[in-house]
């Protein structure tokens, strides 16, 4: 296997994932629409859809300049581009002759961080959450 680093004479990161055991709300409805989502890829696009090991992967930005190499594992979406990517870092360059995108399938929770509410209207009835139960206001 080449050593993409040294060809391209940029340092590897290295990442690294922890696990978190005492969720919240917001944590339990991400962690299920992550399941949903894996679901859905192993049983809709098996063939694209893989645990890789630890993989070398290189970021290029649109002009194929390199912006990052890190060494990555776990479940990724796997698109092949039937095409060569030629990578550059200054003066240095490499040709990948059978690319793949690699894309780490993601969730999250659009705003939960910045909107807020005191009530929220269903049907034309105003609703409020009351000692975590949603409740018809009078």
């Amino acid at each position: 296997m080449k050593d993409y680093s040294k060809l391209l004479g940029f340092e590897k990161k290295v990442s690294s994932r922890g696990t978190r055991t005492n969720l919240t709300l917001e944590g339990k409805i991400t962690k299920r629409l992550g399941e949903v989502i894996k679901e859905t890829l192993v049983s809709e696009f098996s063939e694209y859809f893989h645990e890789i090991d630890s993989t070398t992967m290189m970021k290029q930005d649109k002009d194929g300049n390199l912006q990052d190499i890190t060494d990555d594992s776990g479940y990724r979406v796997l698109i092949p581009l039937n095409e060569k990517v030629t990578l550059r870092n200054g003066k240095n360059k490499e040709v990948l002759a059978n690319a793949v995108r690699v894309g780490d399938p993601q969730v999250y929770l659009k705003g939960i961080k910045h909107w807020v509410c005191e009530y929220i209207k269903l049907n034309g009835k105003t609703h409020t959450f009351k000692d975590g139960k949603l409740t018809q206001t009078k």
